[in-house]
């Protein structure tokens, strides 16, 4: 923990220093009040919308995109998350109609297979142009 607290700078340093001595007596404790101060708040709407209009932005590489459609899906609010299985028709909507159309051919089950399947999808896709 000490370490970590030695690279914090500017703001977040002040923040830390300002913390009562002894008050933080696990790592996970230093977690939540650095999330807790830290952390963007969003409202859950706006996480929804997010991930309803997201898209694979030009000159993202797949590994990009795919950590911050993650990044997106896991921050909606299990109350408001979409059911399991409805993300392997929303993810394919984010790439071109191509892209689209091989992944879902593919026929995964999950999200974590159609991810895989991605790289070698647009690898052929490259090679059909």
């Amino acid at each position: 923990m000490r370490t970590i607290a030695q690279s914090f700078l500017g703001d977040v340093k002040k923040w830390f220093r300002s913390i009562t001595a002894n008050s933080i007596n696990s790592s996970q404790r230093l977690i939540e009040l650095f999330l807790a101060r830290w952390q963007e708040k969003k409202n859950p709407l706006q996480i929804l919308a997010e991930y309803n209009s997201m898209k694979r932005n030009p000159n993202e590489t797949i590994q990009e995109f795919t950590s911050r459609f993650n990044t997106v899906y896991n921050s909606i609010p299990y109350d408001m998350k979409p059911p399991p299985g409805f993300y392997l028709l929303h993810y394919p909507v984010a790439f071109d109609p191509d892209m689209a159309y091989q992944l879902r051919e593919r026929d995964p089950t999950t999200l974590e297979e159609m991810q895989r399947n991605e790289i070698n999808v647009e690898a052929n896709l490259l090679i059909k142009k």
